[in-house]
């Protein structure tokens, strides 16, 4: 398959990816949709049962108009670089067209039956190889996150448990019934009817000389077929029993080399009950650790990560499922890596020695001859060792033995990259729905009080469970009750402890140990405004260059105390988790409060210089004022291309504008908003525009910075016209031009009579649109703000086809025009063309509007201005309806619609609908 062709995956949650990206398919119900053509691919599904599985008996008027912006999203976002649309329309139905290759169930069918020819021609090794990257290709169950019908869960269910079958008797085949048997007692638990899962058990067990157990397993197995469905086992598994009772020990595939005399160490601690989650890395891993003849080195599995985040406990659950493959002992050794005296490699031999019968005064004196001495005692043996904890690996490397049939399991908050033995395997914190599985047996997972405590514990497992257990100690207690203690950050730290358990010491074992420069930028990082950080800023909250900033970064790296987040550009990210950045804030409030508003005020400086950059070049906006008085720093960083920077970083800013509120810096709060909006209205996210703004807004009042303050409110109204609030905007634009008129800020008036413009235009009152326009137009003029006469000229231009004064408008766009062109301005351009277009199609000259439309589209189609591009094809829409090419004209609408609804603007929305029925 080529690197750019679509594959599409059911068997998990529905995804459809290019090249190895996950592509957006939209909401919710835009899933269900493409979940269903993909299971039907290829026959086509009618837009009724599109519409009966969304809605059932009971779907909206507009339920057709929806299924058809629903399919239009699904077609953008599948939209080929080059080629065809993949999903067709056949008379009243849909079809995805795909080729099984292209799907994970074709895939998982097709390795499925190669495997199942393998094993039928005994070639049992690649049977099971096949088995497996089917298998591989199972992300959760069919459809998760999805309503799907129930047959259609348990026929892929029943498809999956068929090949986990048939992939353990192509390892039974290659003799690996030792390692079967505990995944064997797994299956036969989850699935308890399951015969030929019991029969593999008992062939296991029988295989591996363990003939009084396999006898059990059929017992009990036959006694609940009777007790529960009062039917008899089959006439095969009861041949298999017989076989077994008349000649077990001919079922044995090999005898274990059990050494009389010697000790058989069993040291591993118990597994914590209730673990959970981890699915798929815990399959992998004991994959890994499966013993293998054909092995040339023992595996070593490095399990690395941050405290508190259940390294220990997943290195004991794996140890504890393999264990029965090692039956020549089981070594755990407490390394004590994160104290301040961690063990020595010689006095942890010496404990191993013991353990196989070693006496204390035979244990030699040299570390070398130790390693030695232990190497040769475990060659030739299956034993399985547990390092937990280790300090680095000069530490590791004399523990590590030789032997391919042992196998090692270490956990480390190191990276451990240095140790040439061995696979780095990073742990990282729990999924959501593992997490919410842990905190299952507290409370009602679905509930908003236990989404917040998942959020405040961020899926740290140690977290997790002293909430589970600090519940457990008090009677009454409710997830409600722990929601409201660790809603307060400075205290969230202190409330997560219990007995020897608490948040706080693991991460301040870690801190500790940090070299000075080191620990300076750790709890620097809780002075920026996100746990999200780009490199940049490390440098700048520590005052320093970017040399010594990264080399702290990449010692914080490799102890897990800040992870790795992508890219932007060439600037790599970084990630802290919130409570070792609930840590960091604690630890920096100890600093002189002067060096920590330097700090904080360096790198909010930082992305207000980025942020400008990045605005500069976008499309310019009439809305933006000119640079206030806040403070500016070019950083270490840089803007690559400004929509990736704005969505990268926004989380960040829209963060960085709190804590400019926060710390009273009202003037940067109000230009790190403002600026920020031109990404907010290119990429119509108006409510993270409305939210970021009103954060602004309070600290830009209680700071006296009324320039900012009229700015806030120009953004405010701007939101309540793509609202359609039209009383709302006209109260905060007027109060803008109230407060730019007492300031004697005449930009800030113009900007302000701008919007009111809209307002009476969309009001139907076009008159006093045209006197507001011209009131503004005198305004820039006289500043000689070109961008807003062009604006403005625009506007005037609106008003006059609204009253039917075209000749009038006509010369108002020409006028714009060439005021675009003297701003090479492409994007104000296409906005001129729109409304070209408008008053060629009001002279009725459907073929000259055309012409200007389709032009308005191909330059904002090329900036990526996917809601100003809808406009246009409302336009259009409009433009195919009066030239009678209906098929067209609902292509056009049914696109622009979706966008609308995305973007909550109700007037186009409706209009659009409007349009389409007159069209049915």
């Amino acid at each position: 398959m080529s690197a750019g062709e679509l594959f599409y995956r059911v068997l998990g949650e529905p995804v459809a990816e290019r090249g190895g990206r996950e592509l957006p398919l939209g909401p919710p119900q835009a899933r269900r949709v493409f979940a269903l053509l993909l299971l039907e691919a290829p026959r086509p599904v009618s837009r009724d049962r599109i519409v009966d599985e969304l809605w059932g008996d009971n779907p909206p008027p507009s339920a057709r108009v929806q299924v058809q912006g629903l399919i239009s999203g699904l077609r953008r976002a599948l939209r080929p670089a080059a080629g065809d649309q993949p999903i067709v329309t056949r008379g009243a139905s849909y079809l995805l067209e795909a080729r099984p290759e292209q799907t994970d169930t074709g895939r998982f069918t097709e390795l499925s039956a190669e495997g199942r020819e393998l094993l039928a021609a005994h070639r049992f090794p690649e049977a099971a190889e096949r088995f497996r990257e089917a298998l591989a290709l199972w992300r959760g169950p069919v459809l998760a996150g999805v309503p799907a019908a129930p047959e259609v869960a348990a026929y892929w269910g029943d498809l999956r448990l068929a090949a986990v079958e048939d992939r353990i008797d192509a390892d039974l085949g290659r003799g690996e019934h030792d390692r079967l048997v505990p995944e064997l007692r797994d299956l036969l638990g989850a699935a308890p009817y399951r015969e030929r899962a019991c029969g593999q058990l008992m062939t296991a067990l029988a295989r591996a000389g363990r003939i009084a157990e396999a006898l059990e397993v059929y017992r009990r197995w036959r006694d609940r077929l009777v007790d529960e469905l009062g039917i008899d086992p089959s006439p095969a598994i009861r041949a298999l029993h017989e076989e077994i009772l008349r000649d077990g020990a001919g079922l044995a595939a090999r005898d274990y080399a059990v050494r009389s005399g010697n000790p058989v160490p069993s040291q591993l601690p118990p597994g914590i009950p209730d673990f959970v989650g981890r699915g798929d890395l815990v399959a992998e891993l004991l994959a890994e650790l499966a013993p293998d003849p054909a092995r040339g080195a023992p595996p070593v599995l490095l399990l690395t990560g941050a405290g508190g985040i259940g390294k220990t406990s997943l290195a004991v659950r794996l140890a504890h499922r393999v264990a029965d493959g090692y039956p020549d002992g089981a070594l755990f050794a407490f390394l004590r890596g994160t104290t301040n005296e961690p063990r020595s490699p010689h006095a942890v031999l010496g404990g191993f020695l013991r353990a196989f019968g070693v006496a204390s005064d035979a244990v030699p004196a040299d570390l070398d001859e130790s390693a030695g001495l232990f190497r040769s005692l475990v060659h030739g043996r299956r034993v399985l060792i547990v390092l937990d904890d280790a300090a680095g690996e000069a530490q590791l490397r004399p523990l590590l033995p030789a032997g391919a049939g042992c196998a090692v399991i270490v956990t480390s908050r190191f990276a451990l990259t240095g140790l040439e033995q061995g696979r780095c395997v990073p742990v990282d914190v729990l999924s959501d729905a593992d997490a919410a599985a842990l905190l299952a047996p507290h409370g009602d997972v679905t509930s908003l009080a236990a989404h917040q405590v998942l959020d405040y514990c961020g899926g740290l497992p140690l977290a997790l469970r002293i909430v589970g257990s600090r519940i457990g100690d008090r009677s009454g207690w409710r997830l409600a009750d722990v929601a409201a203690e660790l809603s307060v950050e400075r205290k969230r730290l202190d409330w997560l402890r219990a007995g020897d358990l608490a948040v706080r010491s693991s991460v301040a074992l870690g801190y500790r140990q940090l070299a000075p420069e080191s620990r300076r930028l750790f709890r620097r990082l809780g002075l920026l405004p996100a746990a999200d950080f780009p490199a940049w800023a490390a440098a700048a909250v520590t005052g320093g260059e970017p040399g010594p900033a990264e080399a702290a970064l990449e010692d914080l790296r490799a102890r897990h105390m800040v992870q790795p987040a992508g890219r932007a550009g060439r600037m790599p990210r970084y990630r802290v988790h919130d409570l070792l950045r609930s840590f960091a804030i604690e630890e920096v409030a100890a600093e002189p409060e002067h060096e920590r508003a330097a700090a904080t005020e360096s790198a909010l400086s930082g992305w207000l210089w980025l942020a400008e950059e990045a605005a500069n070049r976008m499309p310019h906006s009439v809305l933006r004022p000119p640079p206030g008085n806040a403070s500016r720093r070019r950083p270490f960083g840089e803007v690559a291309e400004p929509m990736s920077w704005f969505h990268t970083e926004l989380p960040a800013l829209e963060a960085a504008v709190s804590r400019a509120a926060d710390a009273g810096m009202g003037e940067t709060a109000w230009e790190l908003a403002v600026v920020t909006s031109s990404y907010f209205d290119h990429s119509g996210l108006y409510s993270e525009w409305w939210r970021c703004h009103q954060r602004a807004l309070g600290a830009a009042r209680a700071s006296g910075c009324e320039r900012g303050e009229a700015a806030l409110l120009r953004g405010i109204g701007q939101i309540h016209l793509y609202w359609d609030d039209f009383p709302e905007a006209t109260r905060t634009l007027e109060e803008s031009y109230r407060i730019s008129e007492r300031i004697g800020d005449p930009g800030g008036m113009a900007r302000a009579l701008t919007g009111l413009c809209v307002v009476s235009r969309s009001t139907g009152r076009p008159g006093e649109s045209r006197t507001r326009a011209a009131r503004a137009l005198e305004i820039f003029t006289g500043i000689g703000d070109i961008l807003g006469m062009a604006h403005l000229q625009t506007s005037h231009a609106v008003a006059s086809i609204h009253l039917g004064r075209l000749d009038e408008a006509e010369m108002a766009l020409d006028k714009a025009w060439r005021l675009c062109v003297e701003l090479d301005d492409p994007h104000r351009m296409a906005l001129v063309l729109r409304r070209q277009g408008q008053l060629q199609l009001r002279r009725r000259d459907p073929e000259g509007a055309m012409s200007c439309l389709r032009r308005a589209l191909e330059l904002l189609e090329s900036m990526a201005d996917e809601l100003c591009a809808a406009q246009v094809r409302l336009d259009l829409g409009r433009t195919y309806t009066t030239l009678g090419e209906r098929q067209a004209a609902a292509r056009a609408l049914i696109d622009a619609s979706s966008h609308f609804t995305t973007a909550g603007n109700r007037s186009s929305a409706a209009a659009c609908a409007q349009l389409l029925d007159s069209l049915a």
